[in-house]
């Protein structure tokens, strides 16, 4: 029995690192498109139920899509109506793995990993080195079913097991709760579902127990978006309870006319083939879920704000001040441009405090707003930048040139500070996954060095706001303040080397956060030396 156990778990290891592996390498490969994909084309349900599967396809995790869609809506990227149809798309794409191991190609696996390692290692090529590294992965994940496949034969035998199965033949519900809470243990309706394929490939469970099985998968797929959507915004919640109400009716209706349901599989899949008729189930339910609820996806959106009642106060991530209306009247289009900036400041400036607060406090959850928010001010910095330069086209007086020119230097500069909140960001990130720690001094000249930070940020931002050159000294005087505390903070670190007093981990950590702080010194300042003119 030992080595029952222990054969599958680690086939099932090798499985959930080769689903992994591969969604790493293949989301590599489609770098940010699929999340511009995701944002821009789903405004029609039926092309976000495409896009849904599509990326879902691409990244190979339905999971990974799902708490993106959750963190998208919890930034406005998207509204509920786009998430709810992506989300039923991404159900459709994540069975796509099932249909691949279904065909009993585990075999492969040599051939896979053999000329994946080949092209990881010999290839310079960075496209070519990814694919390697995909091809390793599958090879892997083939691995892994093929160990959990054989971990189980000694189970043919085991009368005990084999009347385990005839319950779950006939106790339907018992069976798809224990697919349910299987699927949210490993966190991925993949994994679950390859398990049960691996069990019908040595005939150890009928097509009648792994049906209700399948379909628990689909109920504890839904665990890990709930789990993302804790902490965030009204709609983030209301969409992962959009995937647990769709899965969830799904299997209830699915379970009501399971005998039409079990005759349909068995119609439309290879006879004698359990694996396919598993798979097959798996696909079916998703594609037939999605056609019942597509229509109704605004009166489905609707119900879940009334079962989620209230109001998000959550920041709009398209610009709200610019009129492309007024580019031909200068005085009005610099003075919107102005607001959108200040806008745009004021979330670099919470990615600052943010950046920080992860850091000494190593929450990884700040980490992500920070990213989200980074998505923001890069965008807004495009957005101003165009409108200003269609606004450059236009006559203006020489104090609004002047003006114009200062907007589009600080434009560049808010955008250079959230880039090192975003380095700061990693920073805490390596602290937390590497387990650094700061001594008590550190940490205390790190809260020096970072009140002088925000206190010129804020300084240089308020200068910007009111067109007031009388901040331009105290700006520069404190930042003359932040180079003199980085030398300071240098010398002390080299002395806490020499004596052995900090870890050279957290020191690398320590000497690259004051550098990229310093950095924000130099942005704030230049940010209240813009050329001010008048409005």
């Amino acid at each position: 029995m030992s080595e029952i156990v222990f054969g599958l778990l680690g086939g099932l290891a090798l499985f959930i690192f080769g689903i992994k592996s591969m969604s790493e390498g293949l989301t590599k490969m489609a770098g940010k498109k699929t999340q511009a994909v995701m944002r821009a084309l789903t405004s029609v349900p039926i092309v976000g139920v495409a896009v849904g599967a599509l990326v879902t396809i691409v990244t190979q995790s339905s999971t990974l899509i799902t708490v993106m869609v959750v963190g998208f809506v919890n930034t406005s990227m998207l509204n509920l109506k786009q998430a709810i149809s992506v989300i039923m798309g991404a159900n459709i794409g994540t069975t796509l793995t099932a249909q691949l191991v279904a065909f009993r190609i585990t075999d492969m696996w040599v051939y896979l990993a053999a000329f994946g390692f080949s092209a990881y290692f010999i290839s310079k090529n960075k496209f070519v080195k990814t694919s390697g590294f995909v091809a390793f992965a599958l090879g892997v994940l083939l691995l892994g079913m093929a160990l959990m496949s054989q971990a189980m034969v000694p189970l043919r035998h085991n009368p005990a097991f084999h009347d385990l199965m005839l319950y779950f033949s006939d106790n339907r519900v018992l069976a798809m709760i224990v697919g349910a809470l299987f699927t949210a243990l490993v966190q991925s309706s993949t994994a679950a579902t390859g398990v049960i394929v691996a069990m019908t490939m040595q005939d150890l469970i009928p097509f009648e127990a792994a049906l209700p099985l399948v379909l628990g998968t689909n109920i504890g797929t839904t665990f890990t978006a709930v789990l993302a959507s804790i902490g965030g915004t009204l709609s983030a919640r209301r969409a992962a309870m959009a995937h647990v109400l769709f899965n969830a009716i799904g299997v209830i209706i699915f379970l009501i006319f399971l005998g039409q349901y079990e005759s349909l599989i068995l119609a439309i899949s290879p006879e004698n083939d359990v694996p396919r008729q598993v798979a097959n189930a798996h696909t079916l339910f998703s594609v037939i879920n999605t056609v019942i609820f597509l229509p109704f996806v605004a009166q489905f959106a609707a119900f879940l704000e009334r079962v989620i009642p209230g109001e998000d106060a959550r920041a709009e991530t398209a610009p709200i001040y610019l009129d492309w209306r007024m580019i031909n009247v200068p005085g009005v289009a610099i003075n919107q441009a102005q607001q959108e900036l200040l806008r745009m400041a004021e979330f670099a400036g919470q990615n600052i405090r943010l950046a920080v607060d992860a850091l000494l406090e190593r929450d990884a959850k700040k980490i992500t707003a920070i990213l989200t928010q980074e998505d923001i001010v890069n965008g807004l910095e495009k957005d101003i930048m165009h409108y200003l330069a269609k606004v450059s086209q236009t006559g203006m007086s020489d104090d609004l040139s002047i003006r114009h020119t200062g907007l589009l230097h600080a434009a560049n500069d808010i955008e250079r500070v959230s880039d090192h909140a975003e380095n700061i960001a990693e920073l805490a990130q390596a602290v937390i996954d590497e387990d650094i720690h700061f001594s008590e001094a550190a940490v205390e000249e790190i809260r020096a060095m970072y009140d002088l930070v925000t206190q010129i940020y804020d300084t240089a931002i308020l200068s910007l706001k009111n067109n007031d050159i009388r901040l331009v000294p105290q700006v520069k005087d404190l930042e003359s303040l932040i180079d003199a505390k980085e030398e300071e903070l240098r010398a002390s670190h080299i002395t806490r080397l020499k004596e052995g007093n900090c870890n050279p981990d957290a020191g690398v950590i320590f000497l690259d956060l004051i550098i990229n702080m310093e950095r924000i010194g130099d942005h704030s300042n230049n940010i209240s030396h813009v050329p001010q003119g008048k409005l």
